[in-house]
């Protein structure tokens, strides 16, 4: 007679798989009632005895594409992928256990919490801390600091490696609604107390990956139906730490360093510098590495977010929730807010037409690479790293190239003023004043030097020169032939000169000059030859490339052919660089330069931009961590005594989010009058 002792150790397991079909929400129970049909099912199948199956349960209810292109092999085994999914399904086990003990308690108190909508914000309630700091896991003493911050860290990772599949675990897990319990019960309450003393609210690791949290679940469609009074409520929240730079750390190193890692004292080279004051910024790198106690089977090492980046992309995301002009009271396009719904429904992100900002998604994991990447290698800027170390963070080249457009918002000149006089009440300062706004759209391009590419771009430079040069062009002095020479590939000096690092780290002065193919630089120390930096461009696809413009079709021919892009996330084809290139700046790798170009969205009253068609736009990018620093020049100031300093980086979605600062405070450790900026590349 066949009993289920006579089935196959394949076919079982093949059962057991099927009761988890595709789509299965929740921790897989059926496979533990499985377990208890008999003994023999039960030592096939059982963790102890089998966790090669339970890995492949792992790889069946979450993603792993990112994990595949971001960790080495020896953290995914299959051991470690099963401990993964027991660990992982403990933790959303104790969210959704404590959500709905919360929601439970405070049913009579909290309304709106529904995960329809994204996660917008419910109106406030008083009693909402005493709610969420009684429950614990266990049902006893407090929900814990240890807790909250284990369940932010896995929520995090999850949403940044979402493909689909986690998002869909998570909705079990009712991480909307924890979400959105955290924000009013711990960022609501910090900023509440700020509002009394008139003090900027302190920062922590949990309110940073708390407020990340919050902006990768933000949906449209809950931004619009917020109430009026949870509309400020959520302004007042997030305004200090989206402005007060001088607070919160903003980049993974000083943007005043150059080179990278450099455990030099910077100070040596500014002696002008001020320490101390109100407008402090620590331009000395230091470690900013945590330890997290157990990830894919062991500890793993990653810096905090940083909590201004979420709160600038939620605050600018609610300054553009309706079109330019559109008065608030007016009533909601409808069709839009449809539209919203049915691409939420799909798991689609929404952006409307009108925001210069693009919104968040939980099914292309892809678009938190570089992110993620800089947390987990960009974490000590003092540290070498060593070449073939994975994870490590690439820049991809290209990617400042092309037309970008997006608002700058600054707090009163008299308030920064107040705050570097040492105003006792920052926060109130900052408040005394409306905030400004500037439209700004620019047309950038990049040029690097050629003795830093890499695989398929270096093969493309390679025919560029031949095709180009090859006519007897030498050192392209006008009116002049000569017997052919390739370009310098000399780079110039390091600069370690205020003046340079107000001059987006470029020499000062500095000679550019466009030519066939890229640009010439003369700098001060450099060669008697120009140095030549080809110019990198960007295909339909989003790839990049070097060539003539005619070349394009016949260079995307080639990289099909040759199969997946070898510049673009390649942590095992890093090459190594010589002694001679670890003493160079590598913020003179790439050079970045642009105009402004006419806006396709400008303010109703406003009649002109602080960046009118034509100012001049040039910069660096420091490769370590993807920072671009830019120094712009009105238009409307022939002699350039005015100029601004924007630094930031494109970070996750295509949102380049950075800081623009004046150029006449010229003390690399004092912040001067400072704002912040989100771009996205537009889209016709």
């Amino acid at each position: 007679m066949p009993t289920l002792r006579n089935v196959p150790f394949e076919v079982l397991q093949n059962i057991a798989i099927k009761t988890i079909e595709e789509g299965y929400r929740g921790p897989p129970h059926s496979i533990f009632n499985l377990l208890l049909t008999c003994r023999s099912i039960y030592d096939s199948l059982s963790f102890d005895a089998n966790p090669f199956f339970y890995a492949d349960v792992y790889d069946l209810q979450f993603d792993t594409a990112a994990q595949e292109r971001r960790y080495t092999l020896e953290r995914l085994t299959p051991v470690h992928r099963a401990f993964e999914l027991k660990r992982r399904w403990t933790l959303l086990g104790e969210i959704k256990c404590i959500t709905e003990r919360v929601l439970c308690t405070g049913r009579n108190q909290i309304s709106g919490l529904t995960d329809c909508d994204g996660c917008s914000i419910s109106d406030p309630i008083d009693q909402g801390f005493q709610i969420w700091g009684n429950p614990s896991i266990n049902m006893v003493g407090t929900y814990t600091y240890e807790e909250k911050l284990s369940h932010a860290w896995l929520a995090f990772m999850m949403l940044t490696e979402s493909d689909g599949r986690n998002w869909r675990q998570l909705s079990w897990a009712r991480i909307i609604e924890w979400i959105r319990l955290f924000m009013w019960y711990d960022i609501d309450k910090v900023t509440r107390q700020a509002q009394t003393t008139g003090l900027l609210p302190p920062a922590n690791e949990l309110r940073a990956v708390g407020m990340w949290l919050w902006w990768l679940s933000l949906r449209y469609e809950g931004i619009v139906k917020e109430s009026a009074a949870a509309h400020g409520a959520v302004n007042r929240m997030l305004r200090p730490f989206a402005f007060a730079s001088f607070r919160y750390s903003f980049f993974y190193a000083p943007w005043s360093s150059s080179r990278l890692p450099d455990a030099d004292n910077v100070l040596n080279y500014f002696p002008g510098a001020t320490l101390g004051g109100p407008l402090f910024a620590n331009p000395i790198p230091h470690n900013q590495t945590i330890t997290l106690p157990f990830y894919l089977g062991s500890p793993l090492q990653i810096s905090p977010p940083h909590i201004c980046h979420a709160a600038a992309l939620l605050f600018f995301a609610r300054m553009q929730r309706y079109p330019l002009g559109q008065a608030e009271w007016l009533p909601i396009d409808m069709q839009m807010l449809q539209q919203a719904r049915r691409l939420y429904g799909q798991l689609h992100p929404y952006t409307p037409n009108h925001a210069t900002i693009n919104y968040p998604t939980v099914i292309d994991s892809r678009e938190y690479d570089d992110d993620v990447l800089r947390m987990l290698s960009c974490r000590d800027p003092t540290r070498v790293r060593a070449p073939q170390t994975r994870p490590k963070y690439h820049y991809v080249p290209g990617s400042f190239i092309g037309e970008w457009e997006g608002r700058f918002v600054n707090y009163g000149l008299i308030a920064n003023q107040n705050i570097g006089a040492g105003h006792p009440a920052p926060l109130h300062a900052m408040e005394a004043e409306p905030l400004t706004q500037d439209i700004q759209a620019w047309a950038l391009r990049e040029f690097h030097h050629p003795s830093t590419l890499n695989g398929r771009l270096k093969r493309q430079y390679d025919r560029f020169l031949r095709d180009e040069y090859s006519n007897g062009f030498a050192n392209y002095e006008p009116g002049t032939r000569r017997q052919w020479s390739p370009p310098s590939h000399k780079r110039p000096p390091p600069q370690k000169r205020s003046s340079d690092v107000f001059n987006a780290f470029l020499p000062s002065p500095l000679e550019r000059r466009l030519v066939g193919g890229g640009v010439e630089v003369t700098a001060p120390g450099s060669p008697q030859l120009p140095i030549f930096y080809v110019e990198v461009k960007r295909g339909a696809d989003g790839r990049p490339w070097i060539g003539r413009d005619d070349m394009g079709p016949l260079l995307q021919m080639e990289q099909d052919d040759e199969g997946a892009d070898d510049d673009e996330m390649n942590m095992d084809d890093m090459r190594e660089e010589s002694d001679e290139e670890k003493d160079l700046d590598d913020r003179l790798d790439i050079i970045v330069e642009g105009e402004a170009i006419p806006r396709m969205r400008a303010f109703p009253y406003e009649t002109s931009s602080l960046m009118e068609v034509g100012s001049i736009i040039y910069g660096t990018v420091r490769k370590w961590d993807g920072l671009v620093s830019l120094r712009a020049f009105p238009v409307d100031d022939p002699s350039l005594q005015v100029s601004w300093l924007y630094r930031g980086y494109l970070g996750s979605n295509g949102n380049w989010i950075g800081r623009s600062r004046d150029t006449w405070t010229d003390d690399i450790a004092r912040e001067g009058y400072e704002g912040v900026f989100i771009m996205a590349r537009r889209s016709y």
